[in-house]
């Protein structure tokens, strides 16, 4: 459960990427810590969803690119406390979050995306998370309201 104790701390951090994303998708670059640099990959596809969740992911903006900066799907800062045993079943192992994340190049991280930090590794890993689905979800849940309801 070394997976699982990384995952509670949600030690990563998440940046926009280049590349194609399907409608209704980000596609976002997360680097995760861990001292095994297999389960930090591993923990990528829940830290992406979790960043989408209650982040949201910084606007990019340079010669090559533009892309929107994505504001976070819930913004009740006590969600995640609130509806625990949901977002506990949500993030297990298997658990529904793997819905709406795809590993872009098969969570393979690229070279030089595998960095040694004292005793732990940071890797980056691209994937691609269906936000429009997440927010769905998170709807139905009852978690975040539906977009033009009334407050």
């Amino acid at each position: 459960a070394v997976a699982d104790q990384a995952t509670l701390t949600w030690a990563y951090e998440i940046e926009p990427t280049i590349g194609q994303a399907t409608q209704g998708s980000i596609l976002v670059k997360v680097w995760s810590y861990s001292k095994d640099k297999n389960v930090a990959t591993t923990q990528a596809a829940k830290n992406a969803v979790h960043g989408v969740l209650f982040k949201g992911v910084a606007a990019l903006n340079n010669d090559s690119a533009r892309v929107p900066a994505q504001k976070p799907i819930v913004t009740d800062p006590n969600a995640e406390s609130t509806h625990v045993a949901y977002f506990q079943d949500f993030f297990q192992n298997g658990g529904k979050y793997m819905k709406y994340v795809n590993f872009v190049n098969n969570g393979i991280p690229a070279p030089g995306d595998i960095i040694q930090v004292g005793k732990q590794y940071k890797v980056g890993v691209r994937v691609s998370v269906s936000k429009d689905a997440l927010r769905k979800e998170m709807e139905a849940a009852g978690i975040v309201k539906a977009l033009g309801a009334g407050f």
